[in-house]
């Protein structure tokens, strides 16, 4: 039995528009000059997933720069009182912002937007991401800001969940809440499960009639996780408490010790589907399709063919352009392997 294929959000950036995609994240080019190339690399990446054979694929998520610098343009409330490193190297070179009043996001995030425009391409996309609120304020924690996060938690989740209701409205059928923080948190013992689901939960008030996903992980900077725990079991304790909530559970679980703590999974509820990211995206070994095919076989025994995905680990769009050679082939490998299950 074949098993389906998905990616979990950004894909790898096009060599030929580059350097164009960071002078746009510099503010160097006029809107209809941006917008117009976020449709041609969007249009270049559904093109290139749907030829790899996936079975869901995304816009390639160009808008954002570096998964969520991007974010904090959109919020008002904050100050940027350090830009961070032209290029990041590391974790501390991310931009830090300070607090200065009730944040929030007049204009969105600008995740149902760019869906609006992309849904149109050819091919269209099945599935779109937005960034929990631990993710949205990255810079301010950055900064220091905790105490005063965590009195703006609620008005940064109503600004995620208000995203993700533009995104149904805007006809999206997949929906996902990527929530790498909450993973890693939760990992480390800094987050209750209980309270790592009600934060994910509290995202999706209201929200109903689509696919609900969300995505964990361990971070990925530059191939290298955010966590000092890499594992995935203590995430099924978040998912027991989601049942009803979220459909399909994304989960990095290409580390060994992940793999070894599949087990786990067997809890799942009935309700949900696994997209297992077997394929370590972080890694520059391109692992055999037998490799998958087995990691795969495995963890299809413990949820079930019917209910398994595979994907990579997390997404592509903080790999430099010259390891476009080796996550296509890992793709490619994939998608064979899936589909010989």
């Amino acid at each position: 039995m074949a098993v389906r294929t998905t990616v979990v959000g950004s894909w790898w950036l096009p060599p030929s528009h580059e350097d164009e995609l960071r002078g746009y994240h510099r503010g160097e080019l006029s809107q209809e000059a941006g917008e117009a190339l976020l449709d041609t690399c969007a249009a270049e990446a559904i093109t290139e997933q749907i030829a790899l054979g996936l079975d869901e694929w995304t816009g390639g998520e160009y808008f954002t720069d570096d998964f969520v610098i991007h974010l904090s343009k959109r919020l008002t409330g904050i100050d940027v009182f350090d830009p961070g490193e032209e290029v990041f190297f590391d974790y501390d070179d991310m931009p830090r912002a300070r607090i200065t009043g009730d944040m929030s996001a007049p204009d969105g995030l600008g995740y149902a937007a760019r869906y609006e425009r992309e849904r149109g391409l050819a091919g269209g996309v099945p599935m779109a991401a937005v960034v929990s609120p631990f993710e949205v304020s990255v810079n301010e924690r950055m900064g220091g800001e905790t105490d005063k996060l965590d009195r703006q938690m609620r008005r940064l989740t109503e600004i995620v969940n208000a995203e993700i209701r533009l995104l149904v409205e805007a006809g999206c059928p997949h929906v996902q809440l990527d929530a790498p923080v909450i993973g890693a948190l939760v990992n480390q013992d800094l987050m209750t499960a209980e309270d790592g689901a009600s934060a994910i939960a509290a995202c999706f008030d209201g929200v109903t009639g689509v696919t609900r996903g969300v995505h964990f992980c361990n971070g990925n900077l530059r191939g290298r996780p955010i966590s000092s725990v890499l594992r995935c079991a203590p995430w099924v304790e978040i998912l027991l408490r989601l049942d009803g909530v979220i459909d399909v559970a994304s989960v990095e679980c290409s580390y060994f010790a992940q793999y070894m703590e599949r087990e786990a999974f067997k809890a799942l509820p009935a309700s949900m589907e696994l997209a297992a990211g077997i394929v370590d995206e972080a890694n520059y070994w391109v692992e055999p399709v037998k490799k998958i095919r087995d990691r795969a076989a495995d963890w299809a025994r413990v949820v079930g063919e019917e209910r398994l995905w595979i994907s990579p680990s997390c997404g592509f769009g903080r790999h430099p352009t010259r390891d476009i050679p080796v996550l296509k082939e890992k793709m490619e490998n994939m998608v064979e392997a899936a589909g010989s299950l």
